[in-house]
């Protein structure tokens, strides 16, 4: 049978080495490009169009999400899994919205990655067993009541994160290098996709979706 190849991206070198070591140990599976940044992973990605892509929610240089429609123009077969820390609805949602098949946990045992790669190589959905039930139901019953955020844009996400942590205009315009005004603007869009008529309402609403 075919060997599974797959490609690891992720920005710690222990983790990215420590799986690709137990993921060659496996005889249907072989490795064929390691990288911690996305930039350099996607010529290999073209190259060799992998069966499976495993990568980190956040590597270096952009966020993990957002490369998943990159690396499928590059190789639509490949199937990606998302390798995270976070367990929260929201960056589950948009993995999967965005083209994710597989989410696992940097918590879960290594075993569930092997099984993660196996499933989605055969086209099923793989959702980490210590995703909160309700979450995994949704995805799989196609909801997306919890994922109202999966409609914002890389940055408005981005900021939508800040806002959760109770950040004004004023300090996320410093932390992201634009003007209050502009974050302002952003979280006005927001406000009309997510339906709230208040920012409080934004503010409660976000901090349940980035706590829970």
């Amino acid at each position: 049978m075919e060997k599974t190849s797959i490609v690891i991206i992720d920005n710690h070198p222990v983790v990215r080495e420590g799986l690709a070591t137990v993921l060659r140990e496996q005889p249907d599976m072989e490795v064929v490009g390691e990288s911690d940044a996305a930039a350099a992973a996607l010529p290999v990605i073209k190259d060799c169009k992998p069966n499976v892509v495993i990568m980190d929610s956040s590597p270096t240089d952009t966020c993990g999400v957002d490369l998943i429609p990159e690396i499928k123009t590059l190789s639509k077969d490949t199937a990606i899994i998302i390798y995270s820390m976070h367990q929260n609805h929201e960056p589950i949602f948009r993995a999967f919205k965005a083209g994710a098949i597989g989410y696992v946990l940097k918590a879960d045992d290594v075993s569930e990655v092997i099984d993660a790669v196996s499933e989605v190589r055969s086209g099923r959905i793989f959702i980490s067993n210590k995703i909160p039930p309700f979450i995994a139901n949704q995805l799989l019953s196609g909801s997306n009541g919890k994922g109202m955020l999966s409609s914002l844009t890389p940055r408005e996400y981005e900021i939508a994160k800040l806002i959760s942590q109770c950040m004004t205009p004023e300090d996320i315009g410093e932390a992201l290098h634009i003007s209050p005004r502009t974050v302002q603007a952003h979280r006005s869009n927001m406000m009309v996709k997510v339906n709230c008529k208040k920012v409080n309402e934004l503010l409660v609403l976000l901090r349940d979706c980035f706590t829970h």
